[in-house]
């Protein structure tokens, strides 16, 4: 113990003495490796910072949300205006798409493994609907038109929802719909009529998702506990899952525990501690040390750190979903802290594209993706999605995608990801430099306790990949569809269809973040992950009521269902004389 507390002591001194010499010529060498290493996107940002973006910096959400005064004066003038629809403004918008689309549709429509980019059927009444800027809520229709633009979650989101029955979507995906609701005046009332056919429509697209989730790749090699579309009733399904969202919020499901908050705190420092003190004990002048003798000089540490940022991550995702604290602005502050200066990741890049990956899972339209979180530029997951896919690079990159995705993820995917996390945020954002440089201090500090900095970083990122395969395990072998399916559906229906639980032991849950229970996390975003092994059982039932799926996995076999589905769809992109790959395959 005696021991312990000394090395603690040095530990501590030994950090506050390196800052003290940080611009000591003698620390220069590990200071330009660590500004190499951990401060790429500083490196970047001029590349990334010229241009404007629709993500929000630590405020944003807070500051664009309107308030009483702002809602009333976005209320339609005279709601009898607005229930005649000109057809010219139909006429309008299909001419306006078919234009933007047209040369993204034809490269679809001329490959012959795209079997879902097939015409949607009209819906008259959300046609008409999406023209006018209106939403169904409650039985009740709402101009949206003028509020678009100052939609806290992004304008994409609320203009892809037009025309639909927002009830459902709208109550799961916000933590207070009816304080929200509370400023807004409904235009009319929906006619039975119109009632009538979008339900009729829903329903159709629910079928278009069965028909792909059974068609899919992978799906028909797990067991689907429970799917049975038969069973499935559209209105029965929403009713019963919004009785058990109301359940949780009552239950408090949404607001973590003290005692919670600051377990996963204290984990997160114990990590970024033990890999300190493993780098101190390895460069010790005990050279008998087994720590100091042998490669653990470098992958311990590196194991720690890589679990430092592991754990990092999944609190800056409890602080970008605010449900880490119950202040906003509050919890944007420590998605910085935790993304932006542990991490490495810029948090309010990750939350923009993290919204859309909630509303958008696994979807895409004409133009492309529209899941950015889903979607990756080196390989190519599932047959729908080959069409936008038109580099030879990538082509001949995808021969060998099974055997270089695992190596790609270990060895790239941590810098890429810090990477990305720059060159695709292109807004001007003080306090992201600010976190870029105390990101860059806080691991000069860690890393200059060892003679043997690269190899510890890499040791850590190859720990940090176990992450990236969890988070594309939830949804790779997963259908991927028209965003009609989302949007005109149940977003429920798809959500269970696109997501997979991870069975895991109750003792190495803490190492999964909680998102292990995946349902529960993408049916309910707005739940605490503390609560979702209560969540999770119920959801279960829910999804056994209905004839839905609920699957669950093993890590190992949910890696070789994503190996085994890329050599399927690399054979998928060959059998129809897709770019280098007609060569081998041909």
């Amino acid at each position: 113990m005696a021991n312990a507390n000394v090395g603690c002591s040095n530990v501590l001194n030994a950090i506050i003495k390196e800052y003290s010499k940080f611009i000591s010529t003698d620390h220069c060498f590990k200071l330009a490796v660590t500004i190499l290493l951990c401060g790429v996107t500083l490196i970047w940002w001029a590349y990334g910072g010229s241009s404007s973006s629709s993500g929000g910096d630590l405020a944003d959400d807070k500051n664009s949300i309107l308030k009483e005064a702002d809602l009333q004066s976005l209320q339609t003038e005279d709601p009898s205006d607005d229930s005649d629809i000109d057809d010219n403004d139909d006429d309008d918008e299909n001419k306006s798409q078919q234009t933007t689309s047209s040369s993204a549709s034809s490269t679809i429509a001329a490959h012959p493994t795209n079997n879902l980019h097939k015409p949607i059927t009209k819906c008259p009444t959300r046609e008409k609907a999406r023209a006018q800027g209106l939403v169904l809520y409650n039985k009740h229709w709402y101009n949206v038109s003028k509020f678009i633009a100052h939609h806290p979650g992004g304008s994409e989101l609320l203009e892809q929802y037009l025309g639909t029955d927002i009830t459902h979507a709208f109550h799961v995906m916000h933590r207070n719909p009816k304080q929200i609701m509370k400023y807004r005046k409904p235009v009319r009332g929906a006619t039975e009529e119109e009632m009538e056919e979008l339900l009729q429509r829903r329903n159709e697209v629910s079928q278009e998702m069965f028909d792909e989730y059974q068609e899919g790749v992978m799906t028909k090699s797990h067991a689907a506990d429970f799917f049975n579309r038969e069973r499935f009733n559209l209105e029965a399904f929403e009713k019963d899952a919004g009785e058990l969202y109301e359940d949780f919020t009552k239950a408090g499901y949404t607001k973590p525990t003290f005692g919670f908050v600051a377990q996963k705190t204290a984990l997160v420092l114990m990590f970024l501690f033990l890999s300190v003190l493993c780098m101190k004990c390895a460069s010790s002048d005990d050279h008998q040390s087994i720590i100091a003798t042998t490669p653990l000089s470098y992958i311990l540490p590196g194991i720690f750190l890589g679990l430092f940022w592991h754990q990092s991550g999944f609190l800056m995702h409890d602080a970008e979903h605010h449900n880490l604290i119950g202040n906003e602005l509050v919890n944007d502050i420590l998605g910085w802290l935790y993304g932006t200066v542990f991490l490495g990741v810029n948090g309010a890049w990750w939350r923009e594209e993290h919204r859309e990956h909630h509303a958008f899972l696994n979807a895409f339209d004409e133009a492309g993706f529209k899941d950015p979180q889903m979607k990756e530029d080196i390989w190519i997951q599932n047959a729908n999605l080959i069409p936008f896919y038109g580099q030879e690079l990538i082509h001949f990159l995808a021969n060998f995608q099974h055997i270089l995705f695992i190596p790609i993820i270990f060895f790239a995917g941590r810098i890429g990801i810090v990477v990305d996390s720059t060159l695709t945020e292109r807004k001007f954002r003080p306090w992201t430099i600010l976190g870029n440089v105390f990101h860059v201090l806080l691991h000069y500090a860690v890393l200059s306790q060892t003679s043997t900095p690269i190899r510890v970083y890499m040791a850590g990122a190859c720990q940090f990949a176990v992450l990236s395969l969890q988070l594309l395990g939830n949804h790779h072998i997963k259908p991927w569809n028209n965003i009609h399916s989302a949007s005109e559906g149940n977003f429920s229906v798809w959500q269970i269809l696109c997501t997979q639980d991870f069975d895991t032991p109750i003792w190495f849950r803490w190492f999964y973040g909680g998102l292990n229970f995946h349902y529960s996390h993408h049916l309910f975003p707005t739940i605490s992950r503390e609560y979702f092994p209560i969540t999770t059982p119920r959801i279960r039932s829910l999804c056994e009521k209905h004839g839905l799926p609920f699957i669950e996995v093993g890590f190992v076999e949910c890696v070789t269902g994503m190996v085994t589905n890329m050599n399927e769809v690399k054979k998928e992109f060959a059998k129809h004389g897709a770019g280098t790959l007609s060569l081998v395959y041909g």
